[in-house]
């Protein structure tokens, strides 16, 4: 490859780089090599990334990513800064597999890089917490895609995120993702469900409730008895603590209204609770009021022989500021 091929390639980086590979089918993802994760000397111009999203929209029907875009090159930008493209200087050393091929001249950061680029920048733990689980998780909001999304294909794997950012502590933003590890977890279906996982799970010192990080959407296999009153071999826990035996289920309106709804919620938790199972709804409204979260965590402890007490100053103040940071209301109501 010839310099002027080599700075005449695109590379996508951070959050556009997640829109674009969410546009791509998986069997069209080719990882590139070791020699090909060569960033461009020189900042594409706003024309040349015009003319790559222009490929990119004519090779797939659905792309549809948006500004501002996300562009990655060895040396700080000429160019001017403009809302529509913004240039970063990365002068890190890229193994293979680090970036997909989309289209000829055209590279996308795979996930586990552009989460690593995110929390080169993000001032906010929870916030990368929450990037964490969507990648991770069966959903998408406009962080990963062009629009908010369920049922979709996880991006990355917990292991891939962190094994990624062990494998190369040097990178900005690697350190920050190996901490993150302990917190986080995949198969979340919706951001609410994230939002209660973090609020439940993350320790005292982060304002969370403690009771560690819960296994998301966990299949719980039936016994006979179970099997007798609900008709199921096994049942999907929303938030599970296995070894607690315990369920939070987060009850959204979408999936809980209605008398059919509500009757197999009452199978499945007598199914559970013959298990041994200790099974706690949420409601959305329960989500969004302080002083109901207060009282469902608390009873949750009790179920579980802990006690909520927190060995951290200003616990109170760590708990508000957690649900103003994840966006959900701190008054009482």
């Amino acid at each position: 490859m010839t310099r002027a091929d080599a700075d005449s390639r695109i590379f996508f980086g951070y959050e556009t780089a997640f829109r674009i590979v969410r546009c791509v089918h998986p069997s069209a993802l080719l990882r590139a090599k070791a020699k090909a994760c060569v960033l461009s000397d020189a900042a594409p111009s706003a024309k040349e990334v015009e003319a790559a999203l222009g490929r990119l929209k004519a090779a797939y029907p659905d792309f549809g990513v948006e500004g501002p875009l996300h562009v990655l090159a060895r040396r700080a930008p000429h160019h001017r800064a403009s809302g529509a493209c913004r240039r970063h200087a990365c002068s890190a050393r890229f193994p293979g597999g680090s970036f997909y091929q989309v289209e000829d001249g055209v590279f996308a950061s795979a996930p586990a890089l552009a989460f690593v680029l995110e929390a080169s920048r993000s001032k906010s733990m929870v916030s990368l917490l929450e990037l964490g689980y969507e990648l991770c998780g069966t959903y998408q909001t406009k962080r990963t895609g062009s629009s908010s999304a369920y049922d979709v294909e996880p991006l990355a794997s917990v292991r891939a995120l962190v094994d990624y950012a062990k494998r190369n502590p040097s990178m900005s933003g690697a350190r920050k993702v190996a901490r993150l590890a302990p917190y986080l977890s995949e198969g979340s279906a919706s951001a609410r469900e994230t939002k209660l996982a973090l609020v439940l799970g993350l320790p005292h010192l982060y304002g969370g409730y403690g009771l560690g990080m819960p296994c998301m959407n966990y299949e719980v296999k039936a016994n006979g008895a179970a099997r007798a009153i609900s008709g199921k071999r096994f049942f999907r826990a929303d938030l599970c603590w296995p070894e607690k035996k315990l369920d939070v289920e987060y009850q959204s309106k979408e999936c809980h209204e209605g008398e059919l709804a509500r009757m197999g919620d009452s199978r499945r938790t007598n199914a559970l609770m013959s298990m041994g199972w200790t099974v706690v709804g949420v409601t959305n409204d329960e989500l969004d009021s302080f002083a109901a979260m207060e009282t469902i965590a608390q009873t949750i402890t009790r179920h579980v022989g802990k006690r909520l007490q927190a060995r951290v100053s200003d616990y109170h103040a760590r708990k508000l500021r957690l649900r103003r940071q994840l966006g959900l209301p701190v008054g009482y109501e």
